[in-house]
């Protein structure tokens, strides 16, 4: 948008072509001499006319210029060259409000413009095509200048252009230093999955360049209301601060969105192959988008009502957010996330190929069954739990980032219950077929947890439960477990130990004292991406051979003790008594 600020200074330029024109309207190339003269005083640019100047008289003073090139030099040391070339400028000129001394002159229409903004080595920058541009009621003494047009913008020759159409007025004085946007609106389309609608007020200066803009956003995400200010001479360059009630960052998708694999939305059916046919060789992962976060320097603050990212919605958010020289600092992110309050920080590091991201922060009081639900994972578990992470990562993918995690995250509940699977009742099932005795009583469906403490070490690829620690009444569970960060299989085994709580429930879940702190191993496998259900079973097997060594080990010890103490000591090291 500020490229045409650029080019609306320019064209305001010509006008004074038309002050003068009168006495000499039949000599064309001396029109032409003077609008270059004229134009190079008041912007030190350059003005070529390659085409022809057509002239008409009353009502209306018509200058018509074929085939025009308006070269405007940096304003600052590294600010950037603007070319545009232009099919046709067309000047239209009122001679009696120039000769009545009014203040409004005319208008421009501006066609089949090519706009350029080049560097100080010459290196295109950006580059756009004007379409249409017209700007009428053209005055010097800061009065309102109707601007109306539309441009597309292309990343890349290969890449779909951004359609912008735009509708407003502006103010620009003699001095063409500043132009003032009064209630000006756009419509982007291209840019995101759906149009996004803005409506823009304030001044901006042409040299240095510098903007101080009120900005409403009608997005795919939300309504923002925004303060933008930008200074090619300052730090931060960029300077946004964001407010909405609902922001969906979720939404807020590019056009054409293609899935991880490259190809088009996993929403289009994909034709199905023979189970024996040869499989094709997987794409590469694709490399990380971090480009523009190279040479940005802007700051970020966002307050909004409902923040939603990876269709999480933290409340009351409020997010500070610095780039600059390659470093994305998300300084915080704070708000109400299922219950619990967030705290987090997250560091992303482009200044080379490998990209570096370090996150650290915690969500106290979180709520389980919210959390969970948001997972696809209902109905599994209730209560409230801290989390505290510390995580760094590192690559070039998505995929590698996911798989290269390394760090901890460590939980601590209270007031849990685990809603779909009952412990005590699992655990006496196990105790009384090893018994050959049979349950008599009803147990509870769910498992209230006393105490959980868990800790997940992020590494080699997997994350590594070590240790887990859960008391339930009648019931304790400690254990071990891996997942794989890339399949999401896991495997995890749980030592469990029973005590006088379990038995109060059923006579039947009681173990003889002669198997006291005897090991129930329960045995967990699955994906997580699986629904949950019959992931854990209690390793009966592994329970009866225990118990059989132990009788085996208890015979031995009394007959050994029958042969002496001398020889039965020697026995017992023996076989490890």
């Amino acid at each position: 948008m500020l490229v045409v600020l650029y080019v609306v200074g320019a064209l305001i330029a010509l006008v004074v072509v038309g002050l003068v024109l009168l006495p000499m309207f039949i000599d064309e190339q001396a029109v032409i001499n003077l609008a270059q003269q004229q134009f190079k005083e008041a912007t030190a640019g350059e003005l070529v006319v390659e085409g022809n100047v057509d002239l008409g008289l009353f009502p209306e003073l018509k200058l018509n210029l074929g085939n025009t090139t308006i070269d405007l030099p940096p304003q600052t040391e590294d600010g950037s060259r603007l070319v545009v070339t232009a099919q046709g400028v067309d000047i239209g000129l009122s001679v009696l409000a120039i000769l009545s001394g009014s203040d409004e002159v005319g208008d421009v229409h501006l066609s089949g413009a090519d706009v350029q903004l080049l560097d100080n080595t010459g290196a295109l920058q950006t580059q756009l095509t004007i379409t249409d541009l017209v700007a009428q009621g053209l005055n010097m003494a800061g009065q309102p200048i109707g601007l109306k047009g539309a441009l597309a913008v292309a990343a890349d020759p290969q890449s779909q252009p951004i359609q912008i159409r735009f509708d407003g007025a502006v103010r620009v004085p003699s001095t063409f230093d500043q132009v003032t946007l009064d209630g000006f609106s756009t419509e982007i389309i291209g840019a995101l999955s759906a149009p996004v609608k803005t409506e823009l007020s304030g001044t901006a200066k042409l040299s240095p360049l510098s903007a101080d803009l009120d900005l409403n956003v009608n997005s795919p995400g939300g309504v923002i209301d925004a303060d933008l200010n930008y200074n090619v001479a300052a730090s931060p360059q960029i300077d946004l601060d964001f407010r909405s009630e609902r922001l969906d960052l979720d939404r807020l998708q590019p056009a054409n969105q293609t899935d991880d694999t490259g190809g088009e939305s996993a929403t289009q059916s994909t034709p199905t192959t023979p189970d024996d046919a040869p499989t094709s060789p997987a794409p590469p992962p694709l490399p990380l988008p971090v480009g523009p976060l190279k040479d940005l320097d802007m700051q970020l603050t966002i307050s909004a009502g409902s923040l939603i990212s990876a269709g999480q919605t933290v409340t009351n958010a409020q997010l500070l957010l610095r780039v600059v020289d390659g470093i994305s600092d998300l300084e915080y992110l704070r708000g109400t996330l299922h219950e619990g309050q967030l705290d987090t920080q997250l560091t992303v590091d482009v200044r080379q190929p490998t990209v570096k991201v370090a996150l650290a922060g915690g969500l106290k009081g979180v709520e389980l069954n919210s959390l969970l639900t948001s997972l696809e994972k209902p109905n599994t578990a209730a209560g409230y739990v801290d989390m505290e992470w510390g995580i760094d990562t590192a690559g070039t993918s998505t995929q590698a980032l996911q798989e290269g995690l390394d760090g901890e995250l460590n939980v601590n509940g209270r007031n849990v219950e685990i809603t779909s699977v009952s412990a005590q009742a699992l655990l006496c099932t196990a105790v009384a077929q090893i018994q050959q005795t049979t349950l008599t009583q009803t147990f509870p469906e769910t498992t209230k947890v006393s105490a959980l403490d868990m800790k997940v070490r992020f590494e080699d690829g997997q994350a590594r439960l070590a240790p887990l620690n859960l008391g339930t009444p009648g019931v304790a569970l400690t254990g071990v477990g891996t997942a794989s960060l890339a399949s999401l299989d896991f495997a995890a085994t749980l030592e469990a130990q029973v005590n006088k709580e379990l038995e109060a429930i059923d006579p039947a879940c009681r173990i003889d004292d002669r198997y006291a702190g005897l090991d129930l191993p329960v045995n967990c496998a699955g994906n997580l991406a699986d629904e949950t259900g019959n992931l854990c079973r209690v390793d009966v097997e592994a329970i009866a051979l225990q118990l059989l060594e132990r009788e085996a080990r208890s015979k031995f010890a009394k007959e050994a003790d029958k042969l002496g103490e001398k020889a039965g000591n020697a026995l017992k090291k023996l076989f490890g008594n």
